[in-house]
């Protein structure tokens, strides 16, 4: 059986500059909850200030646990970033095996 579930891997999350302004970046989760799902690292930058017609890259090292959570947290939409997603994800469990 693989261990693929426990070992991390890096997801950028693309996330609608405008939304996150209005959030400030806060998720309804704390940093024990997020580390608890298999969160390691959270990249997010702070060079966004005013340009709200990007869309802000949110780096994410994870277990596959701590991804889907995360995605869940961002209230991810995007069928294209949820495609790309499970693509990561399949990649990961299969050199895992």
């Amino acid at each position: 059986m693989s261990d693929a579930p426990d070992r991390l891997v890096e997801f950028t999350f693309f996330v609608d500059a405008e939304t996150y302004m209005m959030v400030g970046g806060e998720l309804a989760a704390s940093e024990e909850d997020l580390h608890d799902a298999g969160v390691e690292r959270v990249d997010i930058p702070t060079e966004y200030g005013h340009d709200l017609g990007e869309r802000v890259p949110v780096r994410v090292l994870a277990t596959e646990k701590g991804l889907r959570m995360y995605a869940n947290l961002l209230n991810l939409h995007d069928p294209l970033q949820k495609e790309e997603l499970e693509r990561v994800l399949l990649a990961h469990r299969s050199r895992a095996d």
